[in-house]
């Protein structure tokens, strides 16, 4: 290796846009730029070079700032006087989020040297390391290895990996590049060597330039944990490093503002102390201001909900929406509600089907410290991400990955039940896909939702497609076919339309007209016809239907040829009976069936 002219390095700053420039001519690594670490196990020598220095062996590193991130380059030159080992390696960090390793870091680093003695990247997250481009093995077999590497990264994430020996006049690309943004910002560049007890002095570096640009964090960091623990603390974790200096708590219920907080090591979360202890039955909404990530932006979400749980009774929950056929850029999920007004612990809870001889197959958990909250949803699905993107969801909807068993895409019987599986059922579905809206030509991608989750679960007539406008299933929150069920009488009729007009093209938006009826006697039995404006029967509603006090039937505007009736104006004949007491009403009604 050959060092530059004394000149050139002097202006050399002025002609780049360097976050890092040290090709260390002035003898020194403690000033411009300014390194810090394991200062003790490293030296500049005669020849302008930083060289290690441990007495024993180590893991021993040195960080300098460095913001650059979007449409980086990253260079440096590196020789070990050995060939490299598990124990005898090299990593340049060439983004990270602190500049000690302690407790791990958020970045991502080039590691030369190891098992494979290969060239790879690698992204790092707090302790845990997986490798996202993979060299070529072998590629260090030699001793010495000197070698120059290069990484480069656009602004949309994309990595490219280099590498050049000593006797290579061109760059060689290491794997393949790749795209990888779950680490969204640099703050700190840095050097590694692990060395054995004989190898202290082995490693070299120089020629160290970085250029790029400060990447600007946009986005608004996320909760990942929310938790109480009793008897007077809550946990709260998020996505990203926080700023907790400005950040205020208060819990109503009397409850005010947390006696002291606990902040963790890795600045992602906060255990909060009440000088009261938490009662059961109560539900405690902590309101969040204050809190920020570090680049300012705040959480989207600022209040929560929590209480003590209580267990699952049979008739708390239901099975309320399921995709079981799921579109090619999502997955298959299941939402299961909760009906009580309590806190439910649904944790270990299993979701799974019957066999053809009635036995339940294995299933799937819910994961340990999941609770839902009283009139709640929870969508449960192999890639939460992937299914709350693909539909657009909202923030407040909650959804959740687990294990995963595919569901058959005709049928199949669905059963939520207890960890044992054994003779606690909270619900059980047999769906069919002739169960969807006659507009649905294709089922693949559009899930079956509940219209109330009051209303029986094994009729068809519960269940509708999903509408178009939330790209046909509505995970983790509020179905788009929902509909009341509690509905006034009016005045004194027997039998209303509700809506008088609706438009069935499954966009979600009076897809289906409920036939309201309230009798005034125990016994009556219904028919009902659809015909059109000539008189031509259209669709049998009821035939012979044994009626409760009160209730209701639906029409989605099906024909009984199984097309969808066009627009225009229909008629219901409604005719009940009561065959103990010969009491017989009868009643026209307009129904019209329109477009949007």
């Amino acid at each position: 290796m050959k060092k530059s002219g004394l000149i050139f390095m002097i202006f050399l700053p002025f002609f780049c846009f360097g976050q890092v420039n040290d090709r260390f001519i002035d003898g020194d690594f403690t000033t411009l730029p300014a390194w810090t670490g394991i200062t003790t196990n490293f030296q500049v020598n005669t020849s302008g070079q930083l060289q290690s220095k441990a007495t024993t062996s180590s893991t021993s590193y040195l960080f300098t700032p460095s913001e650059a991130f979007d449409n980086a380059t990253w260079e440096c030159w590196v020789k070990i006087n050995y060939n490299s080992t598990v124990y005898n390696y090299v990593s340049i960090y060439i983004a990270s989020d602190r500049n000690e390793l302690s407790t791990g870091c958020y970045g991502y680093f080039v590691q030369i040297g190891g098992t494979n003695k290969d060239i790879t990247l690698w992204l790092q997250e707090g302790t845990k390391k997986t490798k996202i481009i993979d060299g070529t093995d072998k590629r260090t077999d030699r001793s010495p290895c000197e070698l120059k590497i290069k990484v480069t990264r656009d602004s949309l994430g994309k990595f490219t990996l280099f590498s050049k020996l000593a006797s290579e006049t061109d760059y060689t690309q290491e794997g393949i590049t790749v795209q990888n943004n779950i680490v969204k910002m640099s703050s700190y560049f840095g050097l590694l060597y692990v060395n054995s007890s004989a190898t202290g002095s082995y490693f070299y570096f120089d020629d160290i330039v970085v250029t790029g640009n400060k990447a600007i964090d946009k986005e608004n960091p996320t909760w990942t944990n929310f938790d109480l623990e009793q008897p007077n603390k809550l946990n709260l974790g998020f996505s990203e490093v926080m700023d907790f200096s400005k950040a205020a708590y208060s819990l109503n219920q009397g409850m005010g503002a947390p006696s002291s907080q606990n902040i963790s090591a890795d600045n992602k979360s906060v255990s909060l102390t009440f000088i009261s202890n938490f009662e059961r039955g109560k539900l405690y909404n902590l309101q969040v201001s204050g809190l920020t990530d570090l680049a300012g932006n705040a959480l989207l979400i600022n209040s929560k909900t929590i209480g003590i749980t209580e267990p699952v009774t049979i008739g708390d929950l239901v099975i309320n929406e399921v995709m079981f056929e799921n579109p090619d850029s999502s997955a298959e999920y299941i939402e299961i509600y909760n009906k009580s007004d309590k806190l439910l612990d649904v944790s270990g809870l299993v979701f799974t089907t019957r066999k053809t001889d009635g036995s339940l197959n294995t299933g799937n958990k819910i994961p340990v410290k999941t609770n839902m909250l009283p009139t709640n949803y929870l969508a449960l699905t192999s890639d939460a991400e992937k299914v709350r993107k693909y539909h657009n969801c909202p923030s407040e909807s909650n959804i959740l990955s687990t294990e995963w068993s595919t569901l058959n895409n005709e049928s199949t019987t669905l059963v939520l039940c207890n960890s044992t599986k054994d003779t606690i059922y909270y619900d059980e579905l047999t769906y069919n896909t002739n169960w969807h809206h006659v507009l649905v030509k294709n089922p693949k991608g559009v899930a079956l939702e509940r219209i109330n989750p009051d209303l029986p679960t094994q009729d068809k007539n519960s269940w509708h497609s999903a509408a178009s406008e939330v790209n046909y299933g509505t995970p983790g929150y509020k179905n788009s076919q929902f509909r009341e069920i509690d509905a006034i009488a009016k005045e004194s009729k027997f039998v209303w339309t509700d809506p008088e007009a609706f438009s069935p093209d499954n966009d979600g938006v009076d897809d289906v007209c409920f036939i309201r009826y309230k009798t005034d006697a125990n016994g009556y039995v219904a028919n009902a016809i659809i015909f059109n404006a000539v008189g031509v029967k259209v669709y049998q509603l009821a035939s012979n239907v044994l009626l409760a006090n009160e209730g209701f039937l639906t029409w989605d505007g099906k024909t009984d040829a199984g097309k969808n009736a066009n627009v225009g104006v229909y008629v219901l004949y409604f005719e009940m009976f009561n065959p103990q007491t010969g009491s017989r009403k009868q009643q026209k009604l307009p129904i019209v069936v329109s477009s949007r």
